[in-house]
């Protein structure tokens, strides 16, 4: 493959779909209107442009295009585009949800459990998010996982049940999923104790950039749970939380400065880890999803 060539394709196809859905929007169609939105929201072949994103995403709900509905939903909740308004976010939520949208049937769940433009109902909450989980949505998935798992005698809730959800969300690959559920087995909640099995998904989480993941699997290392007691990899995982803000990350690279725990040349082998991981993953960040911020299971 000739890298300039694999690199200028996905500008040119970026531009002929909005060239394709211009011309659509043009005539009126609602998920032509849609996909141009997206695209000016994202700036994909086009400057970004949120008012504009917003604009021709009111035109598409408008029409009762059920995506696009859910989406101005989640523009009203973040305000993207627009003043934020948790009513009108509700509202068009509620419209495409009805529709059996799974993203807008997920935020509205996230708005129920966030108490935004409507009293907290975690009832609500757990019935939207279900509805979404049942289409196979990861996001969903793991927010009844994470609900179940820590609010154990809740309508369905247990562990047992909550690791079923987790495990379907992190095996699409999912990270917060993967980072619960290597939790659960590490402390053998829902799940037979396999400290060896936490520490796979805290690895498939940990390489993708979750920092939660990353500092639990810095932990796995330094205690040598189910796994060789590794100071430099513990050291390695713990610094690229840290470089996100992650608190038990950034408690143990300070550890480590006090007590000493790697001489100079094990200093530098994990700094040269730390490089390649960087390599490999220019931003070491990954955000769980932007709309989990309204349930209140993230930060």
């Amino acid at each position: 493959m000739i890298l300039g060539l694999a690199l200028s394709a996905p500008a040119q196809g970026t531009n002929l779909n909005f060239q394709a859905a211009q011309a659509g929007a043009d005539k009126g169609d609602a998920r032509a209107q849609y996909e141009l939105a997206r695209l000016y929201e994202k700036g994909n072949g086009v400057p970004q442009d949120s008012a504009r994103a917003f604009a021709m995403m009111r035109q598409s709900a408008e029409q009762g295009y059920a995506p696009a509905e859910g989406q101005l939903g989640y523009y009203y909740g973040t305000g993207l585009g627009v003043s934020q308004d948790p009513m009108e976010a509700l509202k068009w939520y509620q419209k495409s949800a009805g529709q059996g949208d799974a993203v807008a049937q997920f935020g509205l769940g996230n708005i129920y459990s966030g108490g935004l433009g409507t009293p907290k109902d975690m009832d609500q909450a757990v019935h939207w998010w279900q509805m979404a989980a049942d289409q196979n949505m990861a996001r969903a998935q793991y927010a009844l996982g994470h609900y179940y798992y820590y609010h154990p005698t809740t309508g369905a809730g247990s562990p047992s049940n909550a690791v079923v959800w987790l495990r379907q969300a992190a095996e699409q690959d999912y990270t917060p999923a993967q980072n619960d559920l290597g939790v659960a087995y590490q402390y053998g909640r829902g799940v037979p104790r396999d400290r060896i099995e936490a520490g796979r998904w805290y690895s498939r989480a940990a390489e993708k950039g979750y920092a939660p993941a990353q500092a639990n699997l810095g932990n796995i290392y330094f205690d040598g749970i189910g796994m060789t007691n590794d100071l430099v990899q513990a050291f390695v995982w713990f610094a690229l939380s840290a470089e996100q803000g992650n608190g038990i990350g950034k408690k143990y690279v300070i550890d480590y400065k006090l007590h000493g725990y790697l001489d100079t040349n094990q200093l530098a082998r994990a700094k040269t880890m730390i490089a390649d991981f960087h390599q490999r993953h220019p931003d070491n960040n990954q955000d769980p999803d932007p709309l989990l911020r309204h349930s209140g299971l993230v930060n």
